[in-house]
């Protein structure tokens, strides 16, 4: 392991003159334990690749280029590059690509996606390695994050706790939260606690229609106090008599509001308007 502990971290930083940046969302793991949850919550076998964004010095990704086939590794800060190669140098299954990884090529092989990311890319990282379009290569079989763990939590909400974003990650993979990581976890501390996020992602999404289902998603949020009913008629432009036949069709009562919305339900919505469309 290259350090064990913050102290540590900061003599290999300032030995190599490079610091954590604030605006790149820097905070660097300094705890083996949680390091190891990470690792496990992974899956990882000898055969596996492996897609790591954000590495900053390393130490994740040495100890997935030890349990993995190949590690594909992404990194957006110039000045921390020359430090993480000499860290992985020994490492010859370990790929270093520079740049950003919400424009980076998706695999067209199976991966796993194993990263302690940047918070404040969150909800686009996720979005960029589920949401596929066609031709842009494959989503992974799992994804293991060290988010924010308020944005964990709220990926990972239940029926009648609904957000767009719970829903635009659920639709594709099942999320749990494998541990609370608190803030001495990292260096510099970051102000919130994190969490590590689980996501195993489904052969198929659940809902055939991504586009719509999105789209319908975050028209119906728009207006997440109000009834279906209403926000079908002031999102959706549908006329009251139209609304009430779609609801009906789906056995959804029309005063219900999103956040109560099944997974089930949305898929029935989804289809019942595309039947609307194409009839």
């Amino acid at each position: 392991m290259i350090y064990g502990n913050t102290q540590e971290l900061i003599e290999l930083l300032k030995k190599n003159g490079v610091w954590a940046k604030k605006d790149l969302g820097q905070n660097f793991l300094v705890n083996p334990e949680i390091l190891e949850k990470i690792i496990g919550a992974a899956d990882l076998k000898k055969s596996d690749s492996v897609v790591e964004i954000g590495p900053g010095p390393g130490i994740l990704t040495i100890e997935l280029a030890k349990r993995a086939a190949t590690v594909r590794t992404i990194e957006l800060d110039a000045a921390i590059i020359p430090l993480l190669q000499e860290n992985i140098r020994p490492y010859t299954n370990v790929e270093l690509e520079t740049g950003n990884a919400l424009r980076a090529k998706l695999p067209e092989q199976p991966y796993k996606l194993v990263a302690n990311i940047p918070y404040y890319i969150t909800s686009p990282l996720i979005s960029h390695f589920l949401n596929v379009q066609k031709n842009d290569g494959m989503r992974p079989s799992i994804i293991v994050l060290l988010v924010q763990k308020e944005v964990a939590e709220k990926i990972c909400a239940k029926d009648g706790e609904h957000t767009v974003l719970s829903l635009q990650v659920q639709v594709f993979g099942k999320p749990s939260i494998v541990s609370a990581v608190g803030k001495s976890s990292f260096y510099p501390q970051p102000k919130v606690d994190s969490a590590i996020l689980k996501i195993e992602v489904y052969p198929v999404p659940l809902i055939a229609d991504i586009p719509l289902f999105l789209s319908l998603i975050k028209k119906l949020f728009a207006q997440r106090r109000k009834t279906l009913l209403n926000t079908l008629q002031n999102q959706m432009k549908f006329t009251r008599a139209a609304a009430e036949e779609l609801l009906k069709t789906c056995a959804i009562e029309p005063n219900r509001r999103p956040q109560s919305l099944t997974m089930n339900e949305w898929e029935k919505m989804v289809q019942e308007i595309e039947k609307t469309a194409t009839s």
